[in-house]
Formats: structure tokens, sequence, C-alpha cells
């Protein structure tokens, strides 16, 4: 069989060097130098020329070829190629893409597309966590095999297959002590167990920490450090707040911004006052002018500020909230409304589709795993969920949520309601003590009303993520 590929790369020499003897194999690249250096360790034809030739595709063996592979660096070039070799009846046809935005054209020619990215990104996790070793993707990049060790620490430790069961997941073998193990229902994972785990992209996080185990990392992710804005002797109250949440997470101090001399005539007797409040709690003071956002952005990175806490009130304007949630969007940082509803024991999220590392869903389920809390995911029922596609895209988010709540130890309840999103979240506010909400930027507009409106009449401090 031939295979054509166009682009004298390292990833088409390892390719080579690994594919079986059976193929016949052409390599075609502009840049003689570059096809005088590409040795594999086979016979191969080179043929130095453009890969849109039709006549250099042809002395390449396109009339008789079975697969072609384009990894030049220009998605314009590649398609131009493919489209030669899909006028060739040229089954099996493969691609680097190199812009996201192009793939509609790749999925006219029915290519196998690989993205570069994803490949570094999977060679680098195998040095940065050798406990999970990626195996290969396919079904055209929408599922993945991965093989992972199971932990000490791992929720699935001690529990039966049937027991951590998924839709989106299936463990389809086992190696035990150097022996292979098919595994079945009742098959109870052990300690040393490296399990083969097939399952959807984008389902990784809930995987990784069901088999390796993984401890909570928030606010880390965003800076180390926590802040509180204080401007008032009345906000002294949402210093115990603010103390508990960094203590209770991998922040590691806790940064007093307030303007001087607020509560006295003396530095010592404010510090004295903060001390007295924060008992064994690693502080420090930032006096500040005004507090303005200006003024608080110019400090952030010289802070590493993770979250911004700010008290708020009944009586916190609109307006206020939406400048606060477009500061956290515009400078990736988590804002706390502080309401002062701390220990939080209850953890309350509207449940979405989005289980990214940082998305409000994951954050959730990480800060409670630290805590013990429990978690209330909030399933509202909108037009959205009316087709068929749609409740079935529902029952997938609510088997994700059961599994990331298996994964990190947490008690989950569902609670399912009809009607107005922000107005049912809202009502349901008093039962948390803590809401935790997010938006990306190219959300739409009534999420963005949504976010500002659970941020100013929650009865429970508010944790907004900027996504």
């Amino acid at each position: 069989m031939k295979v054509i590929i166009v682009g004298a790369h390292g990833e088409a020499k390892e390719l080579i060097n690994r594919i079986s003897t059976g193929w016949n194999v052409s390599v075609i690249d502009m840049d003689q130098d570059k096809l005088r250096n590409f040795n594999p360790n086979r016979q191969i034809e080179k043929y130095q020329g453009d890969g849109t030739s039709t006549l250099v595709l042809k002395k390449a063996g396109i009339e008789t070829a079975s697969a072609l592979i384009t990894l030049t660096l220009d998605d314009e070039v590649n398609i131009e190629i493919l489209k030669i070799a899909k006028s060739h009846k040229i089954s099996r046809l493969s691609s680097v893409i190199n812009d996201e935005s192009s793939i509609k054209y790749y999925d006219e020619l029915e290519v196998e597309l690989v993205d570069p990215n994803i490949l570094l990104a999977r060679r680098f996790e195998q040095i940065l966590e050798p406990r999970r070793v990626v195996s290969q993707a396919f079904a055209g990049g929408r599922a993945e095999a991965i093989e992972l060790e199971v932990n000490a620490d791992s929720p699935a430790r001690g529990k039966k297959l049937k027991e951590i069961g998924s839709d989106y997941f299936i463990v389809g073998a086992l190696l035990r002590k150097g022996k292979v193990v098919i595994p079945h229902g009742d098959t109870e994972l052990q300690t040393g167990d490296l399990v083969t785990v097939v399952l959807q992209s984008g389902a990784f996080g809930n995987v990784i920490k069901m088999f390796s185990g993984s401890e909570s990392r928030f606010p880390l992710e965003f800076g180390k450090n926590t802040a509180i804005v204080i401007n008032s002797e009345e906000e002294l109250k949402n210093l115990t707040e603010a103390e508990f949440y960094t203590r209770n997470t991998k922040a590691e101090e806790l940064v007093i911004l307030s303007q001087e001399s607020i509560f006295t005539d003396s530095k010592e007797e404010d510090a004295t006052t903060f001390e007295a409040i924060l008992k064994d709690q690693k502080f420090r003071t930032e006096n500040t002018q005004k507090n303005s956002l200006k003024e608080i952005e110019s400090k952030l990175d010289e802070l590493s500020i993770g979250t911004l806490i700010i008290p708020v009130t009944e009586e916190v304007k609109t307006s206020t909230i939406r400048s606060y949630i477009n500061f956290s969007n515009k400078n990736k940082i988590p804002i706390l409304f502080s309401r002062g509803t701390s220990p939080i024991n209850n953890i309350g999220f509207l449940s979405s589709s989005d289980f990214s590392e940082n998305s409000p869903t994951t954050i959730s389920f990480d800060i409670a795993s630290t805590l013990k809390s429990k978690v209330f995911a909030v399933v509202v029922d909108q037009p959205k969920f009316i087709s068929h596609e749609n409740t079935e895209s529902k029952k997938s988010i609510i088997q994700k949520l059961q599994d990331a709540a298996l994964s990190n130890e947490v008690q989950l309840e569902l609670l399912s309601e009809e009607g107005n999103e922000a107005k049912i979240f809202t009502s349901l506010t008093d039962k948390f003590d803590l809401s935790i909400i997010g938006h990306n930027l190219s959300t739409t507009w009534q999420l963005k009303k949504t976010t500002e409106y659970i941020s100013k009449n929650s009865s429970s401090s508010v944790l907004y993520i900027p996504i």
C-alpha cells in the first residue's frame, strides 16, 4: 500500500518508523535540504516540489495511493492538496490543523484531523504527570484511551467498577501486579492497579481525579493571595469570612486593602484591631488613598491576588456589582461578594455543561472537597431543554455532576426547578453559605444579567468566577 506524506517534518519521520513495512512511503517537501536530511530507519521515496502540484503528486504515486497525509503549516495549502487527493478517490486522508477556523473545510473533505498543540500537551503531560499515560486518541478526536494508576488517595480505590460506572467513560482493562485482568462490574480497584480508561474528550478532569486522586489548588491558578477591601469600620465583620476563606483554600496570605487611618488615628491601633479579629491568620495591610478599582488593578500583580473580597450590603447598587464583574473579567481574578455567611458548609451553583478546569462547577467541587462541604447543583429547566436532544444533554450533565461528586468525595444534592434561572437560584441562596457563579466574555446578554442579579440579591456570599 502507498502513503504520500507532504511535509518532511519530525512527526512524519516518527510515523514512518512506527508503521508496518507493508506501507510504501513517498515524502514531498519544497525544501531540498530538509529532504536530504530526512532519513527514517527504512527505505522511502523523496520528491522535491510543490505538494499542490498535480504533476508532483503523480510522480509521488497519487494514482495508486491508499492514503495521504498533509503536514504543512498552511491550512490553505493542506486543503488544496487534500482536494486533489479526494479527486483521485483516496479514502484515507489525514492532516494537521493549524487554525481551528479552517475545520469546516477539512470536514467537507472528510479528513481525519490532528491538532499539534494537543499532541505537545500530551507529551508534556507525561513529563509533569507520570502517573497518567496518554495512549491514543480516536473517533476523530472525540474519544481517548488513557492509562491511570490507582493511587492511595484515589476516590475509586476499594470501590467496585459498577459503583463508579459512567456514561462517558469505561474501564477496558486492568494491570495488577504484572497480570492483565479483564474487569467486570464486581472488580474492586486496588492501590497500584494500572487501568485503561476509554473516555469522551473533555472528561479528563473528572476521570483523573476519580482514579489518580488530586488535591485542591484553588485559587492558585489566579494568584497566591486573597485580598479584602475595607472602606469602613462596619466592614470589619467581613474580615472573619476573609480569614475563613484564606485559611481553607490554598491561598497563602490575606492582604487588607484599607485607606490610611480609616478606623483610628494610629496605624498601630489599626493593626491591633486586625490581629484581634484574624488571630493566627497571616496577613498584611496595604494602605490606599481611595481603594478605587484603578488603584487596586495597579496592585494585582505585585500582590499576587487570587481572589478579591468585596463586602456588600443589601443596599449595594447593580452598577457597583457590574463594575466589579467587569473588573473580574478584565483581570481574570475571582471576586467574592462577602455577606459574612461563613463557615461554608453548603455550596450552591447553577449547573451547566461547562466542566472545564476553572469553571464554576469545577471550582465548586474543588472548594467543597477541601472543606468537606455539601454541594447543591441547581438545575433549572428552560426552553433550551424542551427538545429531545437537549433533554439528553441535561441527562448527561447530571451524570457528570454525580461523577464529579464521587471523584471529589463530596455530598451532592440536585435541586431541579422550572422557570427564570436568576430568580429561582436567588430564592435558593438562603440554603447556601456560598454561591458560585460565572460566565465568559462571549456569553449571552441574558446570562450576564443573571450573574448580576444573583450577585446583588443573593442571601449568601457569592464567588464570581471569570471563565
